[in-house]
């Protein structure tokens, strides 16, 4: 079926890709919590590839997440190493908007529709930095609509191009999101009775990156990836609006995000009310059936498993995405639901950019300066003694002392080279001789860690920097706002 639209959906895209835009081109620090640590992934790149023989670090040229430090590598070389990590979650953001609008197009679905799940690229995912879970989406929806052609009778080289391409690039964005291939590929040729022999081919089209992940996963084991699953929420307690609206969402507080997720409730009511005496001809039952699959993760998926936090919450952005483009449009004037949906999306974005201008001026206060009057190559001490934000959800400070490694290269108390998966990691593992996990627990830092570091850089509250001004082994460098730099004086210790 195919719908008559007022704006062209080209047009409609780029209008989405253009209000999406705007909160990361407003602001220099979003809060977004691992784009430090994923920024400074490409700082240590640049550093191996310089003098790999004295880097204490080496480069993990087959690890399954490498699609996304190549466009962060990108946006570093275009950008520079300030702007690479939002100039590359942005880019990230434009290419959902695309596989979005490109899906809707291909299984004829209504365009309105690919505009109100636009809305859902500002996601919990997008908020806490997964780069490459995040990469993966549109690379399942260039999956999806590989596995949902009518099959060939019988192998073409053509085909096989095409469905190992895409299996190696899940791979390379993100391991569960081959895993969800893989199983959607089961699922769907079950339900969709696809013939016994294409189903062989394939199958035998992903076995090499099966094998590959086979090889690949024992080598977690014995590493910090290797913790056991955890439930904290039953599948019960994820029915919940606040649940949903969270793991749908999950960045502003407050009641924004609940009434963009009440207004895409009121999309699908208004949708299957119109159509309710040919809802069997309008759904799209392998878009619908994508989106119980996706639901059926969220709900069964445990909340972390090999280190790897929100394990279930982040399947439900995509489920919600297949649901609206799924259903029927609601029948009122195409038009009507253009503009409602776009006015939507613009409302929504204007909200986000003035909340990350705010967080920037308020929480923020005092970081650029801390981080210009770093040295090079400075060793560093992060200590997040705020923890929680008023404006974002989550922890956005988590990780925001990284951006001394960003700007000035040197090393951190904590950094992502220590996780094997990553893109670059220590040739050896390694082990801390200060006191561990100070980016979580702050408050257990000794006056001994102080001696392995050049400089602290404190979030704190005045309270905590009149006590950390007092220290005699710290002297202060800046003087203003919530981060502040201290210099460890080594003649002290």
């Amino acid at each position: 079926m195919i719908h008559t639209t007022t704006i062209p959906r080209p047009i409609l895209a780029a209008l989405c890709c253009l209000i999406v835009a705007v909160p990361f081109l407003v602001t220099t620090f979003p809060p977004i919590t691992d784009l430090p640590q994923q920024s400074a992934q490409i700082r240590l790149f640049v550093e191996t590839i310089q003098d790999p023989a004295a880097s204490p670090y080496t480069i993990q040229w087959l690890t399954p997440y490498s699609l996304s430090y190549a466009i962060l590598g990108t946006c570093w070389a275009l950008f520079g190493p300030k702007n690479a990590g939002r100039m590359a979650m942005l880019a990230i953001g434009m290419l959902w908007i695309v596989a979005i609008h490109l899906t809707a197009r291909r299984k004829s679905r209504s365009p309105a529709a690919a505009v109100l799940a636009s809305l859902f690229v500002f996601n919990h995912i997008m908020y806490w930095g997964f780069y490459s879970f995040a990469i993966g989406w549109p690379v399942f929806l260039l999956w999806f609509g590989l596995t949902t052609q009518r099959p060939e009778r019988d192998f073409s080289a053509r085909e096989a191009f095409m469905w190992v391409g895409a299996a190696i690039l899940l791979y390379m964005s993100h391991v569960l999101w081959f895993a969800a291939g893989v199983t959607w590929l089961v699922v769907s040729s079950m339900v969709f009775r696809v013939p016994l022999r294409n189903m062989l081919y394939r199958f035998l089209y992903v076995t090499p990156i099966v094998l590959a992940i086979l090889i690949w996963y024992p080598m977690l084991s014995g590493s910090a990836m290797a913790t056991p699953p955890l439930w904290g929420t039953t599948p019960l307690e994820r029915l919940s609006i606040a649940w949903l609206t969270d793991a749908a969402r999950g960045g502003l507080p407050g009641r924004v995000e609940q009434l963009v997720l009440a207004a895409g409730g009121a999309w699908i009511l208004l949708a299957l009310w119109t159509n309710r005496a040919t809802l069997g001809d309008t759904i799209d039952r392998e878009l619908l059936l994508a989106a119980g699959v996706f639901f059926a993760f969220a709900l069964l998926f445990p909340d972390k498993f090999m280190n790897t936090i929100r394990f279930g919450q982040r399947w439900v952005p995509a489920a919600v995405i297949m649901l609206v483009l799924g259903l029927p449009q609601p029948s009122v004037r195409p038009v009507l639901r253009q503009v409602a949906a776009l006015a939507l999306l613009l409302v929504f974005c204007a909200v986000t950019s003035s909340t990350w201008l705010l967080f920037e001026r308020k929480d923020l206060s005092g970081l650029e300066a801390a981080l210009a009057a770093l040295p090079r190559s400075p060793r560093v001490l992060g200590l997040d003694t705020v923890r929680r934000s008023e404006l974002i959800k989550g922890y956005p400070f988590l990780q925001m002392f990284a951006y001394s490694q960003v700007l000035n290269g040197g090393r951190l108390n904590f950094s992502f080279a220590q996780f094997p998966p990553c893109l670059v990691v220590f040739k050896k593992r390694f082990r801390s001789p200060w006191t561990p996990g100070l980016e979580w627990f702050p408050g257990r830092v000794q006056k001994s860690d102080l001696k392995y570091f050049d400089y602290a850089l404190v979030n704190g509250s005045e309270r905590i920097h009149e006590a950390t001004g007092a220290e005699p082994l710290l002297t202060p460098v800046t003087r203003n706002g919530r981060w502040r730099l201290y210099r460890v004086s080594p003649s002290k210790q």
